[in-house]
């Protein structure tokens, strides 16, 4: 999930917890405390896609490590603001933070290794996108508030629970457009004959309402959009080669592990020269107006042997491959139906 959404539930969890006990800096120790397990980002980094793609929402986002780690962090802070919490209060804030990060994380596509160190699996319910606008925003206004209400605490303490409560009813809002999501994929899955072995559904960035579906077998990856408003509108579904015996061959033997293993069974490989392009389908297509796959799917890895040495490199989405306000109207004009 975004920064901004774990540090305003964080703020919120914060007041609610130890606004009564140490006024508004509960709240900064909150969205502190609900974005720590991202801290893992100061030694992955973003510019080195192994790292980012093993390491991130790693160790640091495991349920049984951060019990660990909620411990000792606990105990500090309950002597750095003098007993004014019990150790037992200030140990249940912080893993409403730290397990509330992860479980939200969940929530999102990207994956997130939730039973470290019994397995890395990456776990990912796929109901929420990584930035959505209408989760967080209302939450924001709501803080935003609370924050610079100073001297009333009970107003504060409303604000925040108003905040808590909005979180959850949107999060079961998106399980309930997730089941309905299903269902309409699964029909023109049979309507339309695809032969996939697995598939997921998952929302576009932004928002809740218009979404993607990916399908696969071991040949082909299928995917479409819809709109939940315009569900009558039939799913107009695109179909790539995945070229696995291209990854087979590919000398960058490890890099490909850790690549299937992030977005397998929704990848796909192309190759460009000495290059490999590997594609994380999961991620839905960047580019909706496009159907070439160098255009529609921009966000790719480039796996090349530089003198004996295996590199992998990351490819996104910038201004000289797409028009992000372009995109912004095309996922608006999708949503109304207007698009398929």
């Amino acid at each position: 999930m975004d920064s901004l959404s774990h540090i305003v539930i964080g703020a919120a969890i914060g007041e609610i917890f130890l606004g009564k006990k140490i006024g508004r800096w509960g709240m900064l120790l909150g969205a502190i405390a609900k974005s720590a397990p991202d801290f893992d980002l100061f030694y992955t980094g973003l510019t080195d896609p192994r790292a980012y793609m093993c390491e991130h929402r790693a160790h640091t986002h495991s349920l049984f490590i951060e019990a660990l780690y909620a411990i000792p962090i606990a105990w500090l802070l309950v002597k750095l603001f003098k007993q004014k919490v019990s150790f037992q209060r200030m140990l249940l804030f912080m893993l409403a933070c730290l397990w509330g990060h992860s479980l939200l994380d969940w929530c999102t596509n990207f994956g997130t290794q939730l039973l470290l160190p019994f397995t890395n699996e990456n776990y990912s319910l796929n109901n929420l996108a990584i930035v959505d606008l209408l989760f967080t925003l209302p939450m924001l206004i709501l803080m935003l508030i609370a924050v610079f209400t100073r001297k009333n605490l009970a107003r504060r303490n409303k604000f925040a629970k108003a905040s808590l409560i909005y979180c959850f009813a949107y999060l079961g809002f998106t399980f309930i457009n997730k089941y309905r999501v299903e269902a309409i994929v699964q029909e023109s899955i049979a309507n339309n004959n695809i032969p996939v072995t697995a598939h997921i559904t998952n929302p576009t960035m932004l928002n809740n309402i218009l979404w993607y579906s990916v399908g696969s077998n071991d040949s082909t990856v299928f995917i479409g959009e819809f709109s939940l408003l315009h569900t009558e509108n039939p799913i107009t579904w695109h179909s790539y080669p995945r070229n696995q015996q291209l990854m087979q061959q590919c000398k960058s033997k490890k890099d490909v592990d850790i690549l299937r293993w992030f977005g397998d069974p929704y990848t796909i490989a192309q190759t460009n020269g000495d290059t490999l392009n590997m594609y994380a389908v999961k991620f839905g297509r960047t580019n909706m107006q496009e159907s070439e796959l160098q255009k529609t799917f921009v966000f790719h890895y480039k796996l090349y042997q530089k003198n004996g040495v295996e590199m992998m490199g990351m490819e996104q989405a910038n201004e000289k491959n797409m028009n992000f306000k372009e995109g912004f109207i095309d996922v608006w004009e999708r949503i109304c139906g207007r698009r398929n």
